[in-house]
């Protein structure tokens, strides 16, 4: 699971999905609209479920590209609820 909060000057968006190469897709459009709008002025409180580790790679690569584009990436985990 992946959760976003992308926010900035013109507002914020919550992003709750799976973690699948199609919702890492649909993020980064999410993320690049908002830098479109804000250019560098953009930030990603993204949290991640530590059991999602097949598609590591492809979340580190996303991380990187934001951070390549100027907009600031805050990386966490997501809290489980205890039974």
């Amino acid at each position: 699971m992946i959760e976003a909060h992308i926010s900035g000057p013109r507002g914020s968006l919550y992003f709750s999905a799976p973690t699948t190469p199609y919702d890492l897709e649909t993020l980064r459009t999410h993320v690049r609209e908002a830098d479109f709008v804000s250019p560098h002025q953009v930030q990603v409180d993204l949290r991640l479920d530590r059991g999602d580790r097949a598609l590591a790679p492809n979340v580190t690569s996303l991380i990187r590209e934001f951070a390549s584009r100027g907009i600031e990436v805050r990386v966490g985990r997501l809290k489980t609820a205890h039974r």
